[in-house]
Protein backbone atom coordinates (compact mmCIF):
# COMPACT_ATOMS: atom_id res chain seq x y z
CA UNK A 1 0.00 0.00 0.00
CA UNK A 2 1.14 3.32 -0.89
CA UNK A 3 2.47 5.77 1.64
CA UNK A 4 -0.13 8.57 2.34
CA UNK A 5 0.56 12.05 3.53
CA UNK A 6 1.26 15.40 2.12
CA UNK A 7 3.93 15.83 -0.93
CA UNK A 8 5.16 19.08 -2.62
CA UNK A 9 5.94 19.10 -6.65
CA UNK A 10 6.63 21.74 -9.31
CA UNK A 11 4.51 21.68 -12.17
CA UNK A 12 5.30 24.36 -15.04
CA UNK A 13 2.04 25.57 -17.48
CA UNK A 14 1.29 28.01 -18.98
CA UNK A 15 -1.32 30.43 -18.73
CA UNK A 16 -2.54 33.67 -20.51
CA UNK A 17 -2.84 36.30 -18.12
CA UNK A 18 -4.97 40.07 -19.48
CA UNK A 19 -2.53 42.79 -18.31
CA UNK A 20 -4.61 45.93 -15.89
CA UNK A 21 -4.02 48.02 -19.43
CA UNK A 22 -5.46 45.57 -21.27
CA UNK A 23 -8.41 44.75 -19.31
CA UNK A 24 -8.42 48.89 -19.62
CA UNK A 25 -8.88 48.80 -23.36
CA UNK A 26 -11.39 46.00 -23.57
CA UNK A 27 -13.68 47.93 -21.20
CA UNK A 28 -13.57 50.87 -22.91
CA UNK A 29 -13.80 49.30 -26.53
CA UNK A 30 -17.00 47.67 -25.04
CA UNK A 31 -18.28 50.59 -23.39
CA UNK A 32 -20.85 52.80 -25.35
CA UNK A 33 -20.30 56.46 -25.20
CA UNK A 34 -22.60 57.51 -22.30
CA UNK A 35 -20.46 55.58 -20.43
CA UNK A 36 -17.29 55.81 -21.79
CA UNK A 37 -17.03 59.29 -20.42
CA UNK A 38 -18.28 58.75 -17.42
CA UNK A 39 -15.18 56.30 -17.28
CA UNK A 40 -13.34 59.13 -18.44
CA UNK A 41 -14.59 61.80 -16.15
CA UNK A 42 -13.47 59.28 -13.32
CA UNK A 43 -10.20 58.90 -14.90
CA UNK A 44 -9.53 62.56 -15.14
CA UNK A 45 -10.17 62.56 -11.20
CA UNK A 46 -7.80 59.92 -10.69
CA UNK A 47 -4.91 60.61 -12.58
CA UNK A 48 -3.97 64.72 -12.74
CA UNK A 49 -1.32 64.01 -14.95
CA UNK A 50 -4.49 63.77 -17.32
CA UNK A 51 -6.53 66.97 -18.64
CA UNK A 52 -9.43 67.11 -21.52
CA UNK A 53 -8.94 69.00 -24.45
CA UNK A 54 -11.76 71.84 -25.02
CA UNK A 55 -13.70 71.01 -28.55
CA UNK A 56 -11.90 73.31 -31.26
CA UNK A 57 -8.52 72.81 -29.58
CA UNK A 58 -5.48 72.06 -31.31
CA UNK A 59 -4.21 68.42 -31.67
CA UNK A 60 -1.88 68.10 -28.05
CA UNK A 61 -0.05 65.54 -26.33
CA UNK A 62 -2.98 63.40 -26.58
CA UNK A 63 -2.34 63.15 -30.24
CA UNK A 64 1.38 62.81 -29.99
CA UNK A 65 0.59 59.70 -27.76
CA UNK A 66 -1.48 57.65 -30.06
CA UNK A 67 0.44 56.96 -33.14
CA UNK A 68 0.01 53.22 -33.19
CA UNK A 69 -2.35 50.79 -35.14
CA UNK A 70 -5.04 49.27 -33.31
CA UNK A 71 -3.14 45.75 -33.67
CA UNK A 72 -0.58 46.76 -31.04
CA UNK A 73 -2.55 46.20 -27.92
CA UNK A 74 -0.42 43.19 -26.89
CA UNK A 75 2.93 44.92 -27.70
CA UNK A 76 1.76 48.02 -26.25
CA UNK A 77 1.07 46.04 -23.03
CA UNK A 78 4.99 44.98 -23.07
CA UNK A 79 6.27 47.83 -23.86
CA UNK A 80 4.77 49.47 -20.36
CA UNK A 81 5.27 46.92 -18.60
CA UNK A 82 9.00 47.06 -19.77
CA UNK A 83 10.40 49.88 -17.20
CA UNK A 84 13.58 51.13 -19.75
CA UNK A 85 11.24 51.82 -22.59
CA UNK A 86 8.40 53.78 -20.45
CA UNK A 87 11.72 56.11 -19.36
CA UNK A 88 12.67 56.43 -22.97
CA UNK A 89 9.32 57.74 -23.49
CA UNK A 90 8.60 60.05 -20.87
CA UNK A 91 12.09 61.16 -21.83
CA UNK A 92 10.85 61.42 -24.81
CA UNK A 93 7.45 63.77 -23.76
CA UNK A 94 9.76 65.79 -21.07
CA UNK A 95 11.74 67.19 -24.65
CA UNK A 96 9.07 67.97 -26.69
CA UNK A 97 9.88 71.22 -28.23
CA UNK A 98 8.92 74.46 -26.80
CA UNK A 99 6.20 75.82 -29.54
CA UNK A 100 4.10 72.59 -28.51
CA UNK A 101 4.90 73.52 -24.71
CA UNK A 102 3.69 77.10 -25.24
CA UNK A 103 0.45 75.94 -27.04
CA UNK A 104 -0.49 74.16 -24.01
CA UNK A 105 -3.20 75.80 -21.49
CA UNK A 106 -2.08 75.72 -18.06
CA UNK A 107 -4.22 72.60 -16.01
CA UNK A 108 -5.21 74.39 -13.48
CA UNK A 109 -7.45 76.14 -16.26
CA UNK A 110 -8.71 73.51 -17.02
CA UNK A 111 -9.57 71.23 -13.98
CA UNK A 112 -11.84 74.11 -12.77
CA UNK A 113 -15.45 75.65 -13.73
CA UNK A 114 -15.36 78.86 -14.29
CA UNK A 115 -18.10 80.48 -11.50
CA UNK A 116 -20.49 80.76 -14.63
CA UNK A 117 -20.47 77.54 -15.64
CA UNK A 118 -20.48 76.16 -12.51
CA UNK A 119 -23.80 77.92 -11.40
CA UNK A 120 -25.33 76.90 -14.90
CA UNK A 121 -24.21 73.22 -13.74
CA UNK A 122 -25.62 73.19 -10.16
CA UNK A 123 -28.70 74.85 -11.82
CA UNK A 124 -28.92 71.49 -14.39
CA UNK A 125 -28.71 69.38 -11.45
CA UNK A 126 -30.89 70.92 -8.81
CA UNK A 127 -33.50 71.38 -11.95
CA UNK A 128 -33.64 67.31 -12.62
CA UNK A 129 -37.12 66.04 -11.21
CA UNK A 130 -37.51 62.38 -10.51
CA UNK A 131 -40.94 60.76 -11.43
CA UNK A 132 -42.80 58.98 -8.34
CA UNK A 133 -43.03 55.50 -8.61
CA UNK A 134 -45.85 53.16 -9.39
CA UNK A 135 -45.81 52.16 -5.25
CA UNK A 136 -44.75 55.49 -4.22
CA UNK A 137 -48.14 56.99 -6.14
CA UNK A 138 -50.18 53.88 -4.01
CA UNK A 139 -48.82 54.48 -0.89
CA UNK A 140 -49.59 58.60 -1.43
CA UNK A 141 -52.86 57.83 -2.19
CA UNK A 142 -53.46 55.46 1.08
CA UNK A 143 -52.37 57.93 3.13
CA UNK A 144 -54.83 60.41 2.14
CA UNK A 145 -57.94 57.31 2.03
CA UNK A 146 -58.51 58.54 6.01
CA UNK A 147 -58.62 54.27 6.93
CA UNK A 148 -57.43 52.93 10.20
CA UNK A 149 -53.38 51.95 11.02
CA UNK A 150 -53.96 48.33 10.75
CA UNK A 151 -55.72 48.65 7.84
CA UNK A 152 -53.02 50.68 6.44
CA UNK A 153 -50.41 48.09 7.35
CA UNK A 154 -52.43 45.26 5.58
CA UNK A 155 -52.83 47.58 2.73
CA UNK A 156 -49.00 48.58 2.44
CA UNK A 157 -48.26 44.55 2.70
CA UNK A 158 -50.72 44.35 -0.71
CA UNK A 159 -48.72 47.59 -2.58
CA UNK A 160 -45.44 46.17 -1.72
CA UNK A 161 -46.45 42.83 -3.85
CA UNK A 162 -47.58 44.65 -6.97
CA UNK A 163 -45.09 44.22 -10.11
CA UNK A 164 -44.61 46.92 -12.43
CA UNK A 165 -47.19 45.87 -14.49
CA UNK A 166 -49.70 46.52 -11.36
CA UNK A 167 -50.57 42.63 -10.95
CA UNK A 168 -50.73 41.70 -7.38
CA UNK A 169 -47.87 38.56 -7.24
CA UNK A 170 -48.04 37.14 -3.83
CA UNK A 171 -50.34 34.72 -2.86
CA UNK A 172 -53.51 36.20 -0.44
CA UNK A 173 -52.58 33.32 2.31
CA UNK A 174 -49.25 34.25 2.46
CA UNK A 175 -49.66 38.16 2.86
CA UNK A 176 -52.52 37.24 5.69
CA UNK A 177 -50.02 35.53 7.38
CA UNK A 178 -47.42 37.89 7.11
CA UNK A 179 -49.85 40.49 8.53
CA UNK A 180 -51.13 37.64 11.40
CA UNK A 181 -55.53 37.89 9.97
CA UNK A 182 -57.49 35.65 7.99
CA UNK A 183 -57.60 35.45 4.47
CA UNK A 184 -60.82 36.30 4.78
CA UNK A 185 -60.26 39.87 6.37
CA UNK A 186 -57.08 40.21 3.62
CA UNK A 187 -59.80 39.98 0.76
CA UNK A 188 -61.63 42.75 1.94
CA UNK A 189 -58.03 44.64 2.23
CA UNK A 190 -57.31 44.14 -1.23
CA UNK A 191 -60.75 45.23 -2.74
CA UNK A 192 -59.87 48.17 -0.71
CA UNK A 193 -56.59 48.50 -2.83
CA UNK A 194 -58.27 48.06 -5.81
CA UNK A 195 -60.28 50.52 -6.00
CA UNK A 196 -57.27 52.97 -5.87
CA UNK A 197 -56.12 54.51 -9.25
CA UNK A 198 -55.48 53.47 -12.02
CA UNK A 199 -58.35 51.16 -12.42
CA UNK A 200 -57.48 47.61 -12.63
CA UNK A 201 -54.41 47.55 -10.03
CA UNK A 202 -53.56 44.97 -7.54
CA UNK A 203 -55.56 42.75 -9.75
CA UNK A 204 -54.55 38.72 -9.65
CA UNK A 205 -55.51 38.12 -13.37
CA UNK A 206 -56.51 39.64 -16.68
CA UNK A 207 -59.88 38.30 -16.28
CA UNK A 208 -59.66 39.94 -12.35
CA UNK A 209 -58.05 43.22 -14.29
CA UNK A 210 -60.33 43.69 -16.74
CA UNK A 211 -63.59 42.81 -14.57
CA UNK A 212 -62.30 45.46 -11.67
CA UNK A 213 -61.73 48.20 -14.90
CA UNK A 214 -65.72 47.74 -15.92
CA UNK A 215 -66.75 47.38 -12.82
CA UNK A 216 -64.91 51.12 -12.36
CA UNK A 217 -66.90 52.31 -15.60
CA UNK A 218 -70.40 51.13 -13.84
CA UNK A 219 -70.52 47.93 -16.06
CA UNK A 220 -70.09 45.22 -13.69
CA UNK A 221 -73.31 43.88 -14.83
CA UNK A 222 -72.99 44.46 -18.40
CA UNK A 223 -72.32 42.28 -21.35
CA UNK A 224 -68.69 42.97 -21.65
CA UNK A 225 -68.37 41.86 -18.02
CA UNK A 226 -70.20 38.28 -18.66
CA UNK A 227 -67.42 37.85 -21.65
CA UNK A 228 -64.48 38.39 -19.91
CA UNK A 229 -66.34 36.43 -16.67
CA UNK A 230 -67.07 33.32 -18.48
CA UNK A 231 -65.66 33.38 -22.12
CA UNK A 232 -62.16 35.48 -22.17
CA UNK A 233 -59.81 32.19 -22.82
CA UNK A 234 -62.10 31.00 -25.91
CA UNK A 235 -62.41 34.76 -26.90
CA UNK A 236 -58.25 34.32 -26.98
CA UNK A 237 -58.00 31.58 -28.91
CA UNK A 238 -60.38 33.25 -31.22
CA UNK A 239 -63.01 30.56 -30.86
CA UNK A 240 -65.29 34.18 -31.54
CA UNK A 241 -68.43 32.28 -33.81
CA UNK A 242 -69.15 29.44 -30.34
CA UNK A 243 -69.17 32.18 -27.80
CA UNK A 244 -71.52 34.23 -29.83
CA UNK A 245 -73.67 30.74 -29.75
CA UNK A 246 -73.45 30.84 -26.17
CA UNK A 247 -74.08 34.18 -25.53
CA UNK A 248 -76.69 34.00 -27.67
CA UNK A 249 -75.28 37.34 -29.71
CA UNK A 250 -74.99 38.08 -32.99
CA UNK A 251 -71.08 38.24 -34.53
CA UNK A 252 -71.37 42.58 -35.03
CA UNK A 253 -72.09 42.47 -31.23
CA UNK A 254 -69.40 40.42 -30.02
CA UNK A 255 -67.30 41.84 -32.48
CA UNK A 256 -68.31 45.56 -30.70
CA UNK A 257 -68.10 44.10 -26.90
CA UNK A 258 -64.33 42.59 -28.02
CA UNK A 259 -63.63 46.11 -28.94
CA UNK A 260 -64.59 47.34 -25.97
CA UNK A 261 -62.67 45.37 -23.77
CA UNK A 262 -59.33 45.72 -26.41
CA UNK A 263 -59.85 49.45 -24.73
CA UNK A 264 -59.24 48.63 -21.22
CA UNK A 265 -55.99 48.08 -19.91
CA UNK A 266 -53.99 44.91 -19.68
CA UNK A 267 -51.03 46.59 -17.80
CA UNK A 268 -52.67 49.30 -15.62
CA UNK A 269 -49.53 49.86 -13.62
CA UNK A 270 -47.15 50.65 -16.65
CA UNK A 271 -49.32 53.82 -17.06
CA UNK A 272 -47.93 55.76 -14.36
CA UNK A 273 -44.89 53.50 -13.73
CA UNK A 274 -42.31 56.25 -14.49
CA UNK A 275 -40.30 56.14 -17.89
CA UNK A 276 -36.46 54.79 -18.12
CA UNK A 277 -36.06 55.87 -21.68
CA UNK A 278 -32.16 54.96 -22.63
CA UNK A 279 -30.60 57.70 -23.83
CA UNK A 280 -27.79 56.97 -26.52
CA UNK A 281 -25.66 58.71 -28.58
CA UNK A 282 -24.69 57.26 -32.23
CA UNK A 283 -20.91 56.32 -32.36
CA UNK A 284 -20.63 57.49 -36.00
CA UNK A 285 -23.13 58.95 -38.77
CA UNK A 286 -23.63 57.94 -42.26
CA UNK A 287 -24.11 60.89 -45.02
CA UNK A 288 -24.12 60.31 -48.33
CA UNK A 289 -21.19 62.82 -50.56
CA UNK A 290 -21.46 62.57 -54.12
CA UNK A 291 -23.29 59.45 -54.63
CA UNK A 292 -21.40 57.74 -51.60
CA UNK A 293 -21.90 56.92 -48.31
CA UNK A 294 -19.18 58.07 -46.12
CA UNK A 295 -18.93 57.53 -42.38
CA UNK A 296 -18.18 60.33 -39.62
CA UNK A 297 -16.75 59.85 -36.76
CA UNK A 298 -19.33 61.82 -33.76
CA UNK A 299 -15.72 63.43 -32.30
CA UNK A 300 -17.66 66.38 -30.48
CA UNK A 301 -19.30 63.52 -28.47
CA UNK A 302 -15.80 61.69 -28.13
CA UNK A 303 -13.65 62.83 -24.81
CA UNK A 304 -10.27 64.03 -25.98
CA UNK A 305 -7.51 63.85 -23.35
CA UNK A 306 -3.65 65.34 -23.22
CA UNK A 307 -0.87 64.89 -21.12
CA UNK A 308 -0.47 68.17 -18.76
CA UNK A 309 1.96 70.24 -19.51
CA UNK A 310 2.00 71.25 -15.39
CA UNK A 311 3.46 67.93 -14.80
CA UNK A 312 5.61 67.10 -17.28
CA UNK A 313 7.46 70.67 -16.44
CA UNK A 314 7.84 69.04 -12.74
CA UNK A 315 9.00 66.26 -14.44
CA UNK A 316 11.65 67.98 -16.18
CA UNK A 317 12.77 70.14 -12.70
CA UNK A 318 15.95 69.05 -11.33
CA UNK A 319 14.71 70.22 -7.92
CA UNK A 320 11.48 67.80 -7.93
CA UNK A 321 11.64 65.33 -5.35
CA UNK A 322 12.49 61.75 -6.72
CA UNK A 323 8.94 60.07 -4.40
CA UNK A 324 7.03 63.11 -6.86
CA UNK A 325 9.27 61.90 -10.20
CA UNK A 326 8.48 58.19 -9.40
CA UNK A 327 4.83 58.86 -9.28
CA UNK A 328 4.47 61.09 -11.95
CA UNK A 329 6.16 58.27 -14.32
CA UNK A 330 3.72 56.06 -13.41
CA UNK A 331 0.62 58.00 -14.39
CA UNK A 332 2.15 58.79 -17.25
CA UNK A 333 2.58 55.40 -18.28
CA UNK A 334 -1.18 54.36 -17.04
CA UNK A 335 -2.13 58.03 -19.22
CA UNK A 336 -0.65 56.77 -22.61
CA UNK A 337 -2.45 53.54 -22.20
CA UNK A 338 -5.79 55.15 -21.55
CA UNK A 339 -5.19 57.69 -24.31
CA UNK A 340 -4.25 55.09 -26.70
CA UNK A 341 -7.13 52.68 -26.06
CA UNK A 342 -9.65 55.70 -26.67
CA UNK A 343 -8.06 56.11 -29.96
CA UNK A 344 -7.90 51.99 -30.86
CA UNK A 345 -11.73 51.92 -29.63
CA UNK A 346 -12.66 54.66 -31.78
CA UNK A 347 -10.25 53.51 -35.43
CA UNK A 348 -12.33 50.51 -34.41
CA UNK A 349 -15.60 51.11 -34.60
CA UNK A 350 -14.72 53.34 -37.32
CA UNK A 351 -13.34 50.80 -39.34
CA UNK A 352 -16.40 48.54 -38.76
CA UNK A 353 -19.00 51.07 -39.42
CA UNK A 354 -16.95 51.41 -43.25
CA UNK A 355 -17.24 47.58 -43.91
CA UNK A 356 -20.84 47.51 -43.46
CA UNK A 357 -21.94 50.99 -45.00
CA UNK A 358 -19.94 49.37 -48.14
CA UNK A 359 -21.45 46.05 -47.86
CA UNK A 360 -25.07 47.80 -46.98
CA UNK A 361 -25.48 50.56 -49.90
CA UNK A 362 -28.59 48.72 -51.14
CA UNK A 363 -30.20 48.70 -48.02
CA UNK A 364 -29.32 52.69 -47.48
CA UNK A 365 -30.35 53.60 -50.64
CA UNK A 366 -33.67 51.56 -50.74
CA UNK A 367 -34.50 50.25 -47.09
CA UNK A 368 -35.08 47.05 -45.28
CA UNK A 369 -35.48 44.64 -48.08
CA UNK A 370 -32.58 45.33 -49.41
CA UNK A 371 -30.40 44.44 -46.21
CA UNK A 372 -27.67 42.04 -47.31
CA UNK A 373 -26.22 39.28 -44.97
CA UNK A 374 -23.21 40.07 -42.95
CA UNK A 375 -21.14 37.94 -40.04
CA UNK A 376 -19.02 39.31 -37.40
CA UNK A 377 -15.97 37.10 -39.17
CA UNK A 378 -16.73 38.53 -42.27
CA UNK A 379 -15.77 41.97 -41.07
CA UNK A 380 -13.18 40.50 -38.63
CA UNK A 381 -11.06 39.51 -41.86
CA UNK A 382 -11.50 42.95 -43.41
CA UNK A 383 -10.36 45.04 -40.70
CA UNK A 384 -7.76 42.42 -39.62
CA UNK A 385 -8.84 41.88 -36.44
CA UNK A 386 -10.56 38.92 -34.10
CA UNK A 387 -14.25 38.34 -34.33
CA UNK A 388 -14.58 38.74 -30.75
CA UNK A 389 -12.85 41.99 -30.89
CA UNK A 390 -15.99 43.10 -33.56
CA UNK A 391 -18.09 41.67 -31.17
CA UNK A 392 -17.10 43.94 -28.14
CA UNK A 393 -16.94 46.39 -30.51
CA UNK A 394 -20.36 46.65 -31.85
CA UNK A 395 -21.86 46.05 -27.99
CA UNK A 396 -24.30 48.27 -27.48
CA UNK A 397 -23.38 51.24 -30.12
CA UNK A 398 -25.52 53.05 -32.71
CA UNK A 399 -24.95 54.63 -36.09
CA UNK A 400 -26.93 57.57 -37.44
CA UNK A 401 -27.94 56.44 -40.92
CA UNK A 402 -30.48 57.96 -43.77
CA UNK A 403 -32.91 55.45 -42.72
CA UNK A 404 -32.12 56.28 -39.27
CA UNK A 405 -30.73 55.61 -35.35
CA UNK A 406 -29.98 51.86 -35.48
CA UNK A 407 -27.74 49.53 -33.16
CA UNK A 408 -24.58 47.86 -35.27
CA UNK A 409 -25.86 44.71 -34.40
CA UNK A 410 -28.86 45.60 -36.47
CA UNK A 411 -26.81 44.51 -39.77
CA UNK A 412 -25.38 41.32 -38.68
CA UNK A 413 -27.61 38.44 -39.99
CA UNK A 414 -27.45 35.62 -41.88
CA UNK A 415 -29.12 35.36 -45.05
CA UNK A 416 -31.06 33.63 -48.13
CA UNK A 417 -29.70 32.66 -51.84
CA UNK A 418 -32.40 34.00 -53.93
CA UNK A 419 -32.80 32.01 -57.80
CA UNK A 420 -31.27 34.60 -59.36
CA UNK A 421 -27.69 34.33 -57.56
CA UNK A 422 -28.61 37.43 -55.19
CA UNK A 423 -28.68 36.96 -51.23
CA UNK A 424 -30.47 38.59 -48.65
CA UNK A 425 -30.94 38.95 -45.08
CA UNK A 426 -32.72 37.14 -42.92
CA UNK A 427 -34.55 40.77 -42.17
CA UNK A 428 -35.37 41.32 -45.83
CA UNK A 429 -37.15 38.03 -45.17
CA UNK A 430 -39.00 38.76 -42.48
CA UNK A 431 -39.90 42.73 -44.17
CA UNK A 432 -41.51 40.15 -46.63
CA UNK A 433 -43.39 37.85 -44.11
CA UNK A 434 -44.82 41.79 -42.10
CA UNK A 435 -45.70 42.81 -45.91
CA UNK A 436 -47.54 39.97 -46.85
CA UNK A 437 -49.68 39.73 -43.52
CA UNK A 438 -50.15 43.61 -43.60
CA UNK A 439 -51.93 42.77 -46.96
CA UNK A 440 -53.97 39.73 -46.37
CA UNK A 441 -57.39 39.13 -46.51
CA UNK A 442 -58.22 38.98 -42.71
CA UNK A 443 -61.04 36.85 -43.40
CA UNK A 444 -58.89 34.33 -44.69
CA UNK A 445 -55.34 34.97 -43.17
CA UNK A 446 -52.30 33.36 -44.67
CA UNK A 447 -51.12 29.84 -42.85
CA UNK A 448 -47.00 29.91 -42.64
CA UNK A 449 -47.45 27.41 -45.70
CA UNK A 450 -49.14 29.52 -47.72
CA UNK A 451 -45.93 32.42 -46.96
CA UNK A 452 -43.35 29.98 -47.36
CA UNK A 453 -44.79 28.87 -51.15
CA UNK A 454 -45.47 33.24 -51.54
CA UNK A 455 -41.51 33.26 -50.92
CA UNK A 456 -40.73 30.84 -53.34
CA UNK A 457 -42.27 32.57 -55.83
CA UNK A 458 -40.14 34.98 -55.28
CA UNK A 459 -37.16 32.92 -55.79
CA UNK A 460 -36.86 32.36 -51.79
CA UNK A 461 -36.82 28.72 -50.83
CA UNK A 462 -37.57 29.39 -46.72
CA UNK A 463 -38.90 26.72 -45.01
CA UNK A 464 -42.50 26.76 -43.10
CA UNK A 465 -40.72 26.01 -39.40
CA UNK A 466 -38.40 29.36 -40.46
CA UNK A 467 -41.28 31.22 -41.42
CA UNK A 468 -43.09 30.79 -38.41
CA UNK A 469 -39.87 31.58 -36.18
CA UNK A 470 -39.34 34.66 -38.24
CA UNK A 471 -43.03 35.24 -37.56
CA UNK A 472 -43.12 34.69 -34.08
CA UNK A 473 -39.98 37.34 -33.73
CA UNK A 474 -41.86 39.91 -35.42
CA UNK A 475 -44.63 39.66 -32.96
CA UNK A 476 -47.62 38.30 -35.40
CA UNK A 477 -50.09 35.88 -34.30
CA UNK A 478 -50.66 32.41 -36.01
CA UNK A 479 -53.09 32.60 -38.78
CA UNK A 480 -56.08 31.10 -36.29
CA UNK A 481 -55.59 33.71 -34.52
CA UNK A 482 -55.35 36.63 -36.79
CA UNK A 483 -58.78 35.60 -38.58
CA UNK A 484 -61.81 38.28 -38.00
CA UNK A 485 -65.23 37.05 -38.75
Amino acid sequence: MADQGLFQSQQLKQEQILAPQQIQSLEILVAPLLELQMKVSQELQENPILEQEKPGGEELAGDVLTDSSSSDVDEDSKQIRDSEKSDQEISELVHLSDSWQNSLVPSHSQRHFSSDDEEKRQHFFESLTEEASLQEQLLDQLKLSGVDDKTKELAELIVGSIDEKGYLRSHLADLATAGNVTVKEMEKVLEFVQAFDPPGIAARDLRECLLIQLKARGKSKSLAAELVRTHLKEAGQNKLPQVARKMKISMNRLNELLSEIRALNPYPGLSISPNNPIFVIPEVVVEKRDDKYVVISKDDNFPKLRISQFYLSLLENPGTAEETKDYIKAKLIQGKALIKSLSQRQSTIKSIAEVIVDTQFDFLEKGTEFLRPLTMQQVADKIGVHETTVSRAIANKFMQTPNGLLEFKFFFSTGFKADDGEVLSNRSIMEKIKDFVSREDTAKPMSDKHIAELLQKDGLKVARRTVAKYREELGIQPSHLRKEY
